[in-house]
């Protein structure tokens, strides 16, 4: 699933928007595109597991769905993610 959710730059503080694919790995690697940093993101604690029963049908792992606040922090790729704002 593609998405452009807005990053706040860990190092200009710069809010800038990227198209990124949430599929998969919830861990990004970005690039800001004022002052060229190298910006992680972890999207875990945004994630939302939705699990729908049907009857006659084995349970699956279920769909993946992200909770997204307007802007979404960023940590030097060798740092630990920051906290979400609430």
């Amino acid at each position: 699933m593609k998405t452009r959710p807005s990053f706040v730059c860990w190092q200009c503080e710069r809010t800038f928007g990227l198209v990124v694919d949430l599929a998969g790995d919830p861990v990004l690697l970005l690039e800001c595109p004022y002052c060229s940093a190298q910006c992680k993101v972890d999207l875990s604690p945004y994630r939302a597991r939705i699990v729908t029963v049907m009857r006659d049908q084995k349970a699956g792992p279920g769909d993946v769905r992200y909770e997204l606040p307007a802007r979404i922090p960023t940590s030097e790729p060798g740092d630990e993610t920051p906290t979400p704002e609430t």
